[in-house]
């Protein structure tokens, strides 16, 4: 595809892939039809552009040594001057839009500068086709669903003779490795050994009464300790109390009706 008489310096493809905007030595700006490979638009630059860039809106950015100049519309309308205009502190060498904001970034040689351009990005975006707040499993998961886009559903079938089929080694690998990890077979049936049960010793209310009498006499032990400790502090208590007041008493006392 010949686009211009001398080199080609910038190329520029809007987000449906339907427009094309190049840029060459003759200082020449060209739109073409990427579907009929025909062009629609020339127009003259003062200097070829080195750099350009589009929009999700449209918008058309370029720069000349250290000149930006938005267009608008380029695709569908003819221009006849610039959107914007911006004079950068040293020579640009290039320029992008930011996804979904009115913003574009200009690399020069002072460094970077942002600049304000409204109407260049999508305000609503469409989650199913370009999330920009998707997780990291939203985004692997949408790679997925364009890499099957590509293919033709024909291409996409199963063979009805691997599905029956099992992989015995890789079987035979996780149960073994289950065994060690465990310290013993899972799968491994034990022999069963009958227990003897006597006639009604088993049942529930036999049960329940044994439960019940090893509940009371854990409890019986406890309440026969507690008392026998009450008592040996109310011995105490008393001889004490005893041994105080004979003590305190005078020998008249004793005659004392």
């Amino acid at each position: 595809m010949l686009c211009h008489r001398g080199g080609v310096r910038a190329i520029a493809v809007d987000k449906t892939g339907t427009y094309m905007v190049t840029s060459g030595l003759d200082r020449k700006m060209k739109v073409f039809d990427i579907r009929s490979f025909k062009p629609l638009a020339s127009y003259l630059l003062p200097a070829g552009a080195t750099s350009m860039t589009m929009s999700q809106r449209g918008l058309l950015a370029t720069c000349c040594g250290d000149t930006v100049q938005v267009y608008k519309d380029v695709c569908s309308t003819p221009v006849s001057r610039p959107y914007m205009a911006h004079r950068a502190p040293g020579r640009v060498w290039g320029v992008q839009f930011c996804p979904y904001e009115d913003v574009l970034g200009i690399g020069h040689g002072d460094g970077f500068t942002s600049m304000l351009v409204p109407g260049a990005g999508e305000a609503n975006f469409d989650a199913l086709d370009s999330n920009p707040f998707r997780s990291v499993k939203q985004r692997q998961e949408w790679e997925v669903k364009a890499l099957l886009d590509k293919i033709q559903p024909e291409l996409i079938t199963l063979q009805p003779s691997k599905l029956g089929e099992l992989d015995t080694a890789t079987y035979q690998q996780r149960h073994k490795e289950r065994v060690e990890r465990l310290g013993f077979d899972p799968r491994e049936k034990e022999k069963f050994e009958p227990k003897l049960k006597m006639k009604g010793r088993s049942s529930t209310g036999s049960v329940q009464r044994r439960k019940k009498k090893i509940k009371n006499e854990d409890q019986r032990e406890l309440i026969k300790q507690s008392l026998e400790m009450k008592d040996r502090a109310d011995k105490e208590r008393k001889k004490e109390e005893k041994m105080t007041s004979l003590g305190q008493r005078s020998a008249l006392e004793r005659f004392q009706k």
